[in-house]
C-alpha cells in the first residue's frame, strides 16, 4: 500500500458524504489540520479514530484501508413479496437491507409504504412471496411509527420504566436518557398533556431504548419544531445501525442516507445509492420527480 493511499481513500469517501473537511473533523473531534494531514498522508490516524471514520463513512475497516470490497451481510431480504386487501397494494417487492446500511425509503400516499413496514414488523402476513429477517424481531427490531403509540395517563417517566419492564431492557440510566432528549423537565407530567412536538420526542426516546440493530421510522420528524428536527438528525447520524426511514426531507436524504428506495404503485420503481445520483449531477429531488411522475 503506497504511503498515501489511506488519504486518497479519506478523501473520496469524505466527499462522497459531502463532509467538508471542518465536517468530519467536528465528528471525529479533531482539529481540522488533522484531517488535512491525514489526507495529505502527512501523518495517520490511529486506530480508534480509523473505526470511527469507518463509522462516519458506514464502511468496513479493511475498506477504509486496505480498499478490500465490503462484504455486506444481509439483514433483511424481500422476494416476491404481494399483498391484497380490495385491490392489490403490493405487487412483487422484492429488497434487500444489509447490515449498517440507511436507507429512505419514498413514495407518494397510497403507494404502499405503512404495508410494506407492517409486513417487514410482522404485523401482517404476505398473501403470496417470503420474507427472510436475519436477526430476531423482539430484541433486534425497533420501530418509531408515524402515529404516537403512547399511553396518555401515565407520566413521562413512568412511561419509559413501563417500556424497560414490557421489552425486559437492561438496567437504563432514565434521568441521562430524559435529559438528553430535553424531557427531564416533564419527567412527571402526563403523557396526555405533553405537545405534539414533545410526544414525539417521548416516542423516539422508547424507539432508541432498545438499542437494536435494525430500526425503522415512518415519517419520524412529523409534527418536531425545527430545532427538534435537527437534533433528531444529528442523533441518527451517529448511529451505525440498519435504518429504514420513511422521509421526504430531501436536504437530510442528501447528508444522512446511502441508498433511497422508490415505491411507486404497489412496486420498487427505483433503487439507487446516493452517491450515484450525485456523480450524475441529480439532486434528490429532481430524482424523485423523474422516477414518480415518469
Amino acid at each position: 500500500m503506497q504511503n498515501n493511499s489511506l488519504g486518497t481513500q479519506i478523501v473520496r469517501l469524505r466527499q462522497r458524504q459531502q463532509l467538508s473537511q471542518a465536517q468530519l473533523a467536528e465528528r471525529l473531534f479533531v482539529s481540522r489540520q488533522a484531517i488535512s494531514k491525514w489526507e495529505k498522508g502527512a501523518a495517520e490516524p490511529d486506530l480508534d479514530k480509523l473505526v470511527q471514520l469507518s463509522q462516519v463513512f458506514n464502511v468496513d475497516l479493511d475498506y477504509l484501508v486496505l480498499k478490500q470490497t465490503m462484504h455486506r451481510d444481509n439483514i433483511l431480504v424481500i422476494t416476491n413479496v404481494q399483498k391484497n386487501y380490495t385491490k392489490p397494494v403490493l405487487k412483487g417487492i422484492n429488497l434487500t437491507l444489509h447490515r449498517n446500511e440507511r436507507v429512505a425509503l419514498l413514495g407518494s400516499n397510497g403507494a404502499g409504504k405503512t404495508t410494506l413496514v407492517n409486513l417487514i414488523i410482522g404485523r401482517i402476513q404476505p398473501d403470496a412471496g417470503a420474507i427472510e429477517r436475519n436477526y430476531v424481531p423482539k430484541h433486534d427490531l425497533s420501530l418509531m411509527p408515524q402515529q404516537n403509540l403512547l399511553i396518555g395517563p401515565l407520566r413521562v417517566q413512568e412511561m419509559l420504566e413501563m417500556e424497560v419492564k414490557l421489552a425486559n431492557l437492561p438496567s437504563q440510566n432514565l434521568e441521562r436518557l430524559l435529559k438528553t432528549a430535553n424531557l427531564w423537565d416533564q419527567r412527571a407530567q402526563l403523557v396526555m398533556k405533553l405537545s405534539g412536538g414533545q410526544q414525539r420526542k417521548l416516542m423516539f426516546l422508547l424507539t432508541m431504548m432498545k438499542q437494536a440493530r435494525f430500526l425503522i421510522f415512518d415519517e419520524p420528524t412529523v409534527g418536531m419544531d425545527l430545532e427538534t428536527i435537527d437534533r433528531f438528525w444529528q442523533q441518527l447520524d451517529h448511529l451505525t445501525n440498519t435504518t429504514l426511514v420513511i422521509t421526504h426531507d430531501f436536504n437530510q436524504i442528501d447528508h444522512y442516507f446511502d441508498r433511497v428506495v422508490l415505491l411507486k404503485d404497489g412496486v420498487i420503481a427505483a433503487d439507487e445509492q446516493v452517491a450515484t445520483i450525485h456523480a450524475h449531477n441529480q439532486t434528490l429531488a429532481s430524482w424523485y420527480r423523474h422516477f414518480n411522475h415518469s
